[in-house]
């Protein structure tokens, strides 16, 4: 059960989502720009690690330790990951199926991909969290096939919706991508978020700007807000986690924790 980002990946994320190249890095962390190279090139340096990760806005510890992070198992009734290709990677959609009531979140890259996977027939509606192409694929053929589509944008508007047993409030999980949506699911008895690229265990879904990497982190932070510590969450890529999880594993941490401030050089500001 492999993760989405490696240390190296979760480094060079914070660095682009912040705009700081290996020289500045380099410079503000006191250490040498081969240090930082070597960091990125996949060679784990303790000392390296806990020297950038204040001015990066990351949980050393966690950076240090991801290599060895597995977020539990998690086999839930009623949700399943449909694990879909995306070149050479993956990517996922989920199914949330309860009482005859059945929603899947996201199509992934190819249309035949996910209708080899999804009987429409059985679909009371398609949920989208982002329109990257990853995510969206399989959206025509569904639609086609006569499932109801509800685009991120029209579920931000919606708020939330009913689905027999299920409800479900949609959150704005932006800066990944812009818009972005969030699926907080209810009634199953312990709460779910599908989470697209906002998070992932161990990492977060890359920016490609500071505006964009600030208003990421403020987003996953005002939506975990409303959020129970066992809230199973469900990624774009990658395996599910939890809250709790993610709060002690996951090295962006200190920018979503919702109970926490950042302190140092990094701090959100979407003034």
């Amino acid at each position: 059960m492999s993760l989405e980002d490696d240390f190296n990946d979760v480094i060079a994320k914070a660095m682009c989502g912040l705009g700081i190249g290996v020289s500045a890095l380099a410079d503000d962390s006191g250490i040498a720009p081969f240090e930082i190279e070597a960091l990125l090139g996949g060679a784990m340096d303790k000392t390296a690690a806990r020297a950038i990760s204040p001015t990066l806005g990351l949980d050393a510890a966690a950076l240090i330790a991801l290599t060895g992070y597995h977020p539990e198992r998690i086999a839930f009734p009623g949700v399943r990951r449909i694990k879909l290709p995306f070149g050479n990677w993956n990517v996922n959609a989920w199914e949330v199926n309860i009482d005859g009531v059945c929603l899947l979140f996201d199509a992934g890259f190819g249309a035949r991909d996910v209708m080899g996977k999804v009987s429409p027939h059985g679909l009371k509606a398609l949920l989208i969290t982002h329109s990257h192409p990853d995510h969206i694929g399989g959206v025509a053929a569904l639609a086609a096939s006569g499932v109801r589509v509800i685009s991120e944008t029209e579920a931000l508007a919606a708020g939330k919706f009913v689905f027999g047993p299920l409800e479900l409030k949609a959150v704005d999980l932006s800066g990944h991508c812009t818009p972005s949506t969030g699926y907080f699911v209810n009634g199953l008895g312990r709460q779910l978020l599908i989470a697209g690229d906002a998070i992932f265990a161990g990492s977060m879904g890359g920016c490609k700007s500071r505006e964009a990497h600030n208003l990421a982190s403020h987003t996953l932070r005002a939506a975990l807000a409303n959020a129970s510590a066992d809230c199973i969450i469900l990624p774009g890529h990658g395996p599910a986690t939890t809250l709790a999880e993610e709060l002690r594993s996951n090295p962006f941490h200190p920018r979503f924790n919702p109970n926490s401030d950042i302190d140092g050089k990094v701090r959100l500001d979407l003034s």
